[in-house]
């Protein structure tokens, strides 16, 4: 079972890290010729895999609470404790 979790985190590891850079790699100045809407797009797609890329870099447990700050926001997680 624990080979199969880790493959299958290696692989969403692998799929996000790689959209991630190709959101990057988009030429800045094509964004700025395109309308608002695609233009926001491209942002909440780069940020929401940023964010989900380091939530599965950190370990999350019960009681936890982390702050991911970005250049354009943050997101918190936290997990509460079990009872």
């Amino acid at each position: 079972m624990k080979d199969r979790i880790e493959l299958i985190y290696d692989e969403a590891y692998d799929f996000i890290d790689q959209a991630l850079t190709k959101i990057r790699a988009l030429d800045k100045n094509d964004l700025q010729a395109e309308n608002e809407e695609v233009q926001e797009k491209a942002e909440r797609t780069e940020f929401a895999l940023q964010a989900a890329r380091d939530i599965l870099e950190n370990m999350i447990i019960p009681g936890k609470k982390l702050t991911f700050i970005y250049e354009k926001g943050s997101v918190v997680v936290e997990i509460p404790d079990k009872k």
